[in-house]
């Protein structure tokens, strides 16, 4: 039987980016149970108050929660195909979602009048705040410096295609609708918050969808924002998938792309 959708709660207007993905899946996974949300408390060894808090921002779970969680859905929505999300990438949604990007987040429970008596909370170390940051601006650097030069008939201006046998990346309808959240971050400050949707573009989209996300973020100059894409999709695990979003890039016509980001590629892995 498929589980009737259930009308959920405006998730409040101040969480980060990070923890409103993060709630969001988390909804998308109870989603796939059909039995009451008490029922599932019960089997995932925690009170329906405590994953009501989960499922509306109230606070992040814990790693064993969040897995206890997992199993009991995953239990339920057997033969009626794969969840949504792997555990795994709920995991690293959870990681994203309790670091704090500046002081005023109430990140991972909710504020009180205690905790706002006591002064502004301290947001997480410089080195853990930046360090993915870092990594991928050293990433980047290393890939332009090294990058491999593009074969010689690549160098030749093609002969466009005919009308019917282009790409639709072509079509000017074709955006990301991310290009501007990710721009309005940028311009406010809020680096770790676009770099956060830049590191889910890369890890879970399908390959038709890269190409639209970068072809997006270039036609908006963006470029650092499309390179950052590129460098996430290199690093991924699944080394078929990183294969077929080059295909799609190079039957796109974004040759320089895929030589962008296989060069990401082995350079992650060196």
């Amino acid at each position: 039987m498929t589980p009737k959708p259930r009308t959920w709660k405006e998730l409040p207007p101040g969480i980060t980016a990070a923890h409103r993905a993060f709630v969001t899946a988390l909804r998308g996974i109870r989603e796939c149970s059909t039995r009451t949300q008490a029922d599932i408390a019960r089997d995932a060894h925690q009170e329906p108050t405590t994953l009501s808090n989960h499922l509306n921002a109230g606070r992040i779970p814990e790693e064993s929660l969040l897995c206890d969680f997992y199993a009991v859905v995953e239990k339920d929505a057997s033969g009626t195909g794969p969840l949504p999300h792997t555990l795994k990438f709920l995991l690293d949604l959870r990681i994203h979602a309790k670091m704090k990007h500046c002081a005023c987040c109430s990140v991972g429970y909710p504020a009180t009048a205690a905790s706002s008596q006591a002064g502004p909370q301290q947001p997480a170390s410089h080195s853990v705040q930046e360090a993915n940051l870092v990594r991928m601006r050293r990433l980047r650097r290393r890939v332009r410096r090294h990058a491999f030069p593009i074969p010689q008939e690549r160098a030749e201006v093609p002969v466009p295609r005919r009308e019917g046998d282009r790409h639709p990346v072509d079509t000017a309808e074709l955006t990301w609708s991310e290009t501007g959240v990710v721009a309005r971050y940028l311009a406010v400050g809020q680096k770790r918050d676009a770099g956060f949707l830049l590191w889910r573009a890369g890890a879970s989209y399908s390959a038709a969808e890269i190409v639209v996300a970068v072809s997006s973020c270039r036609a908006a100059g963006l470029h650092d924002a499309a390179e950052a894409i590129l460098i996430n999709v290199a690093e991924r695990t699944d080394r078929q998938a990183v294969l077929n979003i080059a295909a799609a890039l190079d039957s796109a016509g974004r040759h320089d792309e895929v030589t962008f980001m296989l060069t990401a590629a082995m350079r992650a892995s060196a």
